[in-house]
């Protein structure tokens, strides 16, 4: 193999792939590998040359937006020099003519300019004057503004030109095509750049289709709206095509199944209930899951099959380096019969009814150039028909620095005012577009939501969790956490109250400077610590729980948000369990007799929170960790084991089989979350620990965690909460 040693970059790192084949270059934001992205390890054991045969090693190279090389009938400031992110660029017109777009611009994160571009028009042609992008020119006669009129753009060299090279005026007064721009190689969109363009035709809905073949994204649609219709009633068939060769970065690899399983998430969040189709493709092509296969529509189960699918080189993977997209496309084609006789098997017409959406997913560095020719002849003959029927429009995505700018140009559809080509920086920001995609006003309200992409806050990652404030008069505070389980209710450990707290002294913070007043507080009404001080316990934490009354309505949004509580009907649906499910298909789901992962939340720095991650002990190893409970100090004198645990409790903590964070006093009441299918179900309340280990560099074995059983105090929370539209089970 090749070392990497030899390869360095400035101001950067490298990761190798394919087992030691590729070594990836990766540079901090606001910086981009330079000349090159990616070596590769050749036969004789020695590094591909650079581009341009240069001897310099890469270096990370900060990211520019283009200048402007013209702007006619008007001015712009400042001129010439470099335009670093933050920057901005003021626009204006000269007498008789006005300005169209904005007077001011800022210089994107990404390298790109914000905003549409400005131009200055006076009126007097029969289509409006095209806008010129920083870094290009523009050719064309006088009479290029009328009927027929054509415009040529070029970009300065370095520079690559996305959009329309050449636009045609068109009778009615618009230009044939789309808006050019001229893009620096490593510059990049943002994920908030690509959900603003997509949300212009993308909304809660999408009408037609679209898929991701290789690095790109393609939709076609049946009306200009351009709208994926998830009506829980419709039928929708979406197909999934990963790249699983050894060419991909295994962390990359991960990331794609983790983004397109979020995309399964999110498509059956809104109630859809689509049929899935998965390829893989490594030296060949081979389908994983036919949207014929009976559980092909149960999302819960797809995502399970999407987090099996094994990269190359390991156990039943599929080897080979760089993908087959000719088989890739031939696999697909092969789920899906376009014949007339073929669209009766799915019970509907498809052109009426019938809505397909298909992702096709993979990584390609410079080797799929030369494929384009056969796939996209490939793409037309099984798509064909769709296109003539649909008005296919094409939306194209370039992930990483390679990828190949000529290319993807040529396949995005060219529509005036719209953009149709993307370049994403990093596999991470795929699962931000996603999240963006899709309009989730109407998903608000489902319980165990959370937003788990790379830059989500922290609050967006947890927005059921609050804090609980106790201000007693002349005794200071106490605070405990809690989860919001409805918009009027939180759950918390009633160990931080007593009998005797007023609703007046309580207040719940659920965000930064965001606190609610109280109106109500409800101790499970067999909870006593008292109850066996006759036995030597001088504390017992049994039916370990309360509810906190909010005087307010909490209005969900992505940091607010409910939890979700067992045996419910939205908990069921969470699950994806029919419709007459019982309360014991829950717990087996969610607390099955084995180790169960599980998190609960501590506060850190200034509204932090932090996942602390735990193995719920419910198989062989619950015995043993019930029983340390009687190493706690205030229970040396206790003999009998269940005169301080009942089977209301959960257990944590402990060295087997991995070391358990432990809970701090602060994180009393807090919730217990198991995650299900990328839903949130909170088990337990996090109540009492065996010893105070949290200043300690490591906890002994022996020190364990309590967490009082939801599933337990069910009859509670059914009463207490039976205004509040969540639907317990029977």
């Amino acid at each position: 193999g090749c070392d990497p040693a030899l390869a360095p970059i400035s101001g950067g790192w490298g990761e190798l792939v394919g087992g030691g084949a590729v070594l990836l270059y990766r540079c901090p934001p606001g910086s981009a590998p330079s000349p090159t992205s990616v070596r590769r390890c050749g036969p004789d054991g020695t590094w591909d040359p650079l581009p341009g045969g240069g001897q310099e090693p890469p270096k990370c190279q900060a990211v520019f937006c283009p200048a402007p090389l013209e702007f006619e009938h008007g001015w712009f400031y400042p001129r010439g020099g470099r335009h670093p992110p933050g920057s901005l660029l003021r626009y204006g017109c000269s007498g008789g003519f006005s300005l169209r777009g904005p007077a001011e611009r800022r210089c994107g994160d990404g390298g790109r300019w914000e905003g549409p571009d400005p131009v200055c028009d006076d009126g007097s042609g029969d289509c409006p004057a095209p806008a010129v992008p920083p870094g290009a020119s523009m050719e064309g006669s006088r009479a290029r503004f009328s009927v027929e009129g054509r415009v040529r753009f070029r970009c300065r060299p370095g520079l690559q030109l996305v959009g329309s090279a050449e636009r045609r005026c068109l009778e009615g007064g618009s230009w044939s095509g789309t808006e050019p721009r001229c893009r620096d190689p490593n510059s990049f969109d943002t994920p908030e750049d690509v959900a603003e363009a997509f949300l212009a035709s993308l909304s809660q809905s999408v009408e037609g289709f679209f898929f991701v073949f290789g690095d790109f994204l393609v939709v076609s649609d049946p009306t200009s709206k351009r709208r994926i219709s998830l009506d829980a009633g419709g039928a929708l068939n979406v197909f999934l095509v990963l790249d699983a060769s050894r060419s991909v970065n295994p962390r990359d690899y991960e990331l794609a199944r983790d983004a397109l399983s979020e995309l399964v998430e999110k498509l059956a969040s809104l109630g859809a209930s689509p049929r899935y189709g998965v390829v893989t493709f490594g030296s060949e092509a081979r389908v994983e899951l036919s949207p014929s296969e009976p559980r092909a529509n149960d999302g819960a189960w797809v995502r399970e099959k999407l987090g099996g699918l094994p990269l190359a080189g390991g156990e039943g993977s599929l080897g080979g380096f760089g993908g087959d997209l000719g088989g890739e496309f031939e696999s697909v084609g092969s789920l899906w019969d376009i014949s007339p006789s073929g669209w009766g098997d799915f019970g509907g017409n498809f052109f009426v009814y019938w809505d397909f959406l298909g992702i096709f997913f993979g990584y390609f560095w410079h080797n799929f150039g030369g494929y384009f020719g056969g796939i996209y002849q490939v793409f037309f003959d099984i798509f064909v028909i769709f296109l003539l029927y649909f008005w296919g429009d094409v939306y194209v995505f370039g992930l990483g620095q390679d990828a190949h700018a000529e290319t993807l140009n040529a396949l995005g559809s060219k529509k005036p005012g719209e953009q149709h080509v993307f370049f994403l920086r990093e596999t991470e920001e795929l699962q931000e577009v996603f999240h963006k995609m899709i309009d989730e006003s109407s998903t608000l309200g489902l319980c165990g939501v959370s937003l788990e992409f790379a830059r989500a806050e922290e609050r967006e990652r947890n927005p059921w969790e609050v804090t609980v404030t106790v201000t007693r008069p002349g005794k200071g505070q106490e605070r405990c956490q809690g989860s919001l389980v409805s918009p009027y209710f939180v759950l918390s450990a009633a160990h931080c109250f007593t009998a005797s707290d007023r609703p007046e002294w309580l207040g719940v913070d659920i965000g930064p400077r965001d606190r609610r007043g109280v109106s109500g507080l409800f101790l499970h009404p067999e909870f006593s610590p008292g109850s066996r001080r006759d036995r030597g316990v001088p504390e017992f934490y049994d039916f370990d729980v309360a509810l906190v009354q909010l005087d307010k309505a909490v209005h969900p949004s992505p940091s607010h948000r409910p939890i979700c509580i067992p045996c419910t009907e939205g908990a069921s649906r969470a699950l994806r369990l029919p419709e007459k499910s019982s309360c014991q298909d829950h717990r087996r789901l969610l607390l099955p007799p084995k180790n169960v992962e599980a998190f609960f939340l501590t506060p850190h720095g200034s509204g932090g929170l932090q996942r602390q991650k735990v193995l719920l002990k419910l198989g062989d190893q619950r015995g043993p960790c019930e029983a340390d409970a009687l190493r706690a100090p205030p229970y040396a004198n206790v003999s009998l084991l269940s005169d301080i645990v009942t089977p209301r409790f959960l257990c944590s903590g402990g060295h087997e089989p991995q070391v358990d964070p432990n809970a701090c006093p602060g994180d009393s009441g807090g919730p217990v979350v198991v995650t299900w299918g990328k839903r949130h179900f909170q088990v337990g309340v996090v109540s009492w620990g065996v010893l105070p280990v949290c200043r300690q560099r490591r906890a002994p074995a022996f020190a364990r965690d309590f967490h009082v059983n939801l599933f337990e105090v069910l009859p509670w929370l059914r009463e207490r909460l039976r205004d509040e539209d969540l639907g317990f089970l029977p």
